[in-house]
């Protein structure tokens, strides 16, 4: 699973869970993603990983290189590409796998033997991985994507002495890609709304969201908990596993707080929910309203839609409608 964004990675999880329940199975992943994937069930062992794209090419290759040699030691009965990298596809056209797995119309699959179906555009994004499973033999359904914090995480989580964890609200600010963002200035009348009622909220993120945090804490009469850059990530998930609800754009962290098994209200505007929205029962969308201007961003679908288009009450009412439903909400 060559793939550097973190909710392709999750939602792909659980298929690659599901073919290692049912076949002994090994993954080749970017180290980026060694300590996730420990804590997801059931993921297959990596008998390699790949270091970032910001390593040294001489590093890089040399990972290349020990990964062809361990994959071809295991003598592979078939090999699915589940990232579509060129890594991935060089590692598969060499390894000496009878059997290679790509989806069709993959700018690589000269290099494969066995096409899967290509789904319609509106499916889910797991429906893409479901379909490499079913062309090496698998059936689903494949679940959804779960993350466990383990008993070390959930230690080092309690000695941030947060109260009353149910309380809290996490919001995640930022993102990738900056077309997908809620303006901030709205993020924070929200945060301001939620501490009027007496909620929690928290900012939660990595270092790269710490610009965005900190124009949406400018805009703020009463700052929310910063936790921004504070949480490596298995505290993180054992914050999401406890904590009351969150509140965030299209996102990895989004993916990563549903597989935790938060509440989610999940803000979406040009790229499509039906594809790429959150696999949860516990989750509720709110969509933008306005289209996506011509050569305005990124427009992933024929239906994008505005970010800005989403008002602040459409977000403040899924957020009541998401804590009554929640077990003892308000």
């Amino acid at each position: 699973m060559l793939d550097r964004h973190l909710g392709n990675f999750l939602v792909a999880s659980p298929v690659l869970a599901h073919i290692a329940r049912h076949n002994p199975t090994r993954s080749v992943i970017n180290d980026s993603f060694q300590a996730l994937a420990r804590r997801i069930p059931g993921f297959p062992e990596p008998c390699a990983r790949f270091p970032s794209r910001a390593a040294p090419r001489w590093q890089r290759a040399t990972a290349f290189l020990s990964a062809l040699r361990t994959i071809r030691a295991h003598q592979p009965e078939w090999l699915a590409d589940f990232g579509g990298s060129n890594s991935g596809a060089l590692l598969s056209g060499l390894s000496g796998a009878p059997m290679r797995i790509c989806r069709k119309r993959a700018p690589r699959a000269w290099l494969y033997n066995r096409l899967a179906d290509f789904p319609p555009p509106e499916a889910h994004r797991i429906a893409y991985y479901g379909a490499l499973a079913e062309a090496a033999g698998f059936e689903g359904p494949w679940g959804r994507p779960e993350v466990v914090a383990t008993a070390e995480d959930l230690h080092r989580f309690e000695q941030l002495r947060l109260p009353d964890l149910a309380q809290i609200v996490c919001l995640h600010v930022a993102g990738g890609k900056s077309y997908k963002h809620w303006p901030v200035e709205r993020y924070a009348a929200l945060s301001d709304w939620l501490s009027d009622q007496g909620l929690s909220p928290a900012l939660v993120g990595a270092a790269p969201d710490r610009a965005a945090a900190d124009r949406m804490l400018a805009h703020c009469t009463r700052p929310p908990l910063d936790l921004v850059a504070r949480l490596e990530l298995g505290p993180l998930i054992a914050l999401f596993q406890r904590c009351g609800l969150f509140v965030g754009n299209d996102s990895g962290p989004m993916h990563l707080a549903a597989a935790a098994g938060a509440p989610i209200v999940a803000l979406f505007g040009p790229t499509d929910p039906r594809r790429w929205g959150p696999l949860s029962e516990r989750a509720v969308i709110v969509r933008g309203t306005e289209p996506v201007p011509p050569g305005e961003g990124k427009k992933s679908f024929a239906d994008g839609r505005r970010m800005d288009s989403i008002t602040v009450e459409q977000v403040r009412s899924a957020v009541v409608e998401q804590l009554t439903l929640a077990p003892g909400g308000r």
